[in-house]
């Protein structure tokens, strides 16, 4: 009887102990499913900051647009190709603003706008790499499309397109409308600027870079 006693004790003892380790993995399967949860939220946090919708806009002129973004309080990037768009005026959230003055680069299809007024406005970034994640901020194929996002990664660098040099090539999609909308990183800060591409929609998007933006300021101040 003693002995059959001690079996069952010894049994109960072992489920116990069974049972104690169970629960610990468990909660340590609970943990790593909550680190895991954890981090794909914080991943979910990391992309576009949006207040740089604030400084995304169009240039507009009758039935011709392009986009742009503002660098300064009252400068306002573009793409050349839209500098001469006829009686044309600025339009960033929801605002126009009269152009003042408008200059093209010849060696870039880079293009500045002063305008009269005081708005906020991005930074210049650095060169992004090879399959960084960028966004950019347009009006592909309507007005009605301000400051539409398309997200991409950078998929070549050092691109020569018609006669332009050096541009970014990204998957971003852009399309007519988008020329001149800035390439942003997941900071906000500017990466380029649409030039165009190959075919609408096509995911190939070229864009002059950061670089050759910061070359066109250079001209545009020294005049």
């Amino acid at each position: 009887m003693n002995r059959l006693f001690r079996i069952i004790l010894i049994s109960i003892v072992i489920v116990g102990l069974w049972g104690i380790t169970r629960v610990q993995d468990r909660v340590t399967e609970l943990d790593q499913c909550l680190l895991e949860h954890k981090g794909r939220i914080d991943n979910l946090a990391q992309v576009l900051d949006l207040s740089v919708l604030e400084t995304c806009g169009i240039i507009i002129g009758g039935r011709r647009y392009g986009s742009c973004v503002a660098i300064g309080p009252d400068l306002i990037l573009t793409v050349g190709h839209c500098i001469g768009i006829p009686d044309a005026w600025i339009e960033i959230g929801g605002v126009k603003y009269e152009i003042l003055e408008k200059w093209a680069s010849d060696k870039y299809d880079v293009g500045f706008v002063k305008i009269e007024g005081e708005i906020s406005y991005v930074e210049l970034g650095r060169m992004p790499k090879l399959l960084d994640e960028v966004y950019l901020v347009g009006s592909p194929y309507s007005v009605s499309f301000k400051n539409c996002i398309t997200k991409g990664i950078i998929s070549k660098l050092g691109v020569d397109w018609e006669k332009w040099i050096g541009l970014i090539q990204t998957d971003s999609e852009g399309a007519h409308g988008s020329s001149g909308c800035p390439l942003f990183n997941k900071s906000g800060d500017l990466l380029g600027v649409c030039v165009g591409g190959p075919v609408d929609g096509g995911g190939v998007v070229l864009c002059e870079s950061v670089d050759n933006i910061r070359l066109a300021l250079a001209e545009y101040l020294d005049r």
